[in-house]
């Protein structure tokens, strides 16, 4: 199978049943059920292939890695979520880990940020608290003072999305 498991979480339901035929999977049941199955087969194929190479980690362990397997500080932010997505939220951390960190607060930038945080969001991985909570380290100064407040106030992505990009006169 030439496709990533960040890639799974971008097809529609059709291409998800084609790609479970192909490998010989089960491809009866829900949208969620099939990227279980491709995820699962695609990672268990990938480690047996790499069983005797060195494994390497991509970047450094954080506390804001939100991986909700080992609990701990990370569960805080998350409240009840965690436990409903399975391994959804580590899928988002390293969809995140693509997007570069804001480098200015120029409105430009803000924007290509936005942009590609949205096309992130529009998968509908994790509730907009938890995905707010995840973009945090990739923002600084005033913008992660807004979205900061955003969090305190409860607000829903869209709306702090809509707020930024008012105050960018972009809105």
């Amino acid at each position: 199978m030439a496709v990533t498991v960040s890639e799974i979480y971008k097809f529609n339901v059709e291409k998800l049943r084609h790609l479970c035929s192909e490998e010989g999977l089960d491809n009866e049941g829900p949208v969620r059920l099939l990227r279980e199955r491709l995820v699962r087969h695609l990672t268990g194929t990938s480690m047996a292939s790499k069983q005797d190479t060195e494994t390497v980690q991509a970047s450094a362990r954080s506390d804001w890695s939100l991986d909700a397997t080992r609990g701990g500080p990370q569960d805080h932010f998350l409240g009840s979520h965690v436990g409903g997505f399975g391994n959804v939220v580590p899928v988002i951390v390293e969809l995140l880990r693509h997007v570069p960190a804001l480098s200015s607060e120029e409105p430009e930038a803000i924007l290509v940020l936005i942009t590609k945080l949205e096309e992130i969001h529009a998968l509908g991985l994790v509730d907009d608290r938890a995905f707010l909570v995840s973009i945090l380290p990739l923002v600084s100064g005033a913008v992660l003072r807004f979205f900061g407040e955003c969090l305190r106030s409860g607000k829903s992505w869209e709306q702090c999305k809509r707020e930024l990009l008012k105050k960018l006169g972009k809105g």
